[in-house]
């Protein structure tokens, strides 16, 4: 687990990957329409967050890091990519 990217292993044997909230909260703070209320990320370099992530899954397939930052498995699996380069940006 990091800040940045989420590499989720499903039941099925299938890896898919997916931005974290951080990161989709971070790249919509460079933007002038979405990033309203958002600029104070601008300080924080995304590369920090990761320390401590502590990644812990519920009975139910909920995914929480960082002690609050929750994911519900529909979103882990409905937001999720199955190749790495969809997610990070580089084409």
């Amino acid at each position: 687990v990091a800040a940045n990217l989420l590499a989720i292993e499903f039941d099925n044997g299938q890896t898919r990957y997916m931005r974290s909230h951080f990161i989709d909260q971070y790249i919509s703070a460079w933007s002038l329409p979405k990033g309203k209320k958002r600029r104070r990320l601008l300080i924080v370099d995304p590369t920090w967050a990761w320390f401590g992530a502590n990644p812990v899954i519920a009975a139910d397939g909920s995914l929480t890091i960082f002690g609050h930052d929750q994911y519900t498995p529909e979103e882990l699996w409905g937001n999720s990519k199955s190749q790495i380069y969809e997610v990070s940006g580089v084409h």
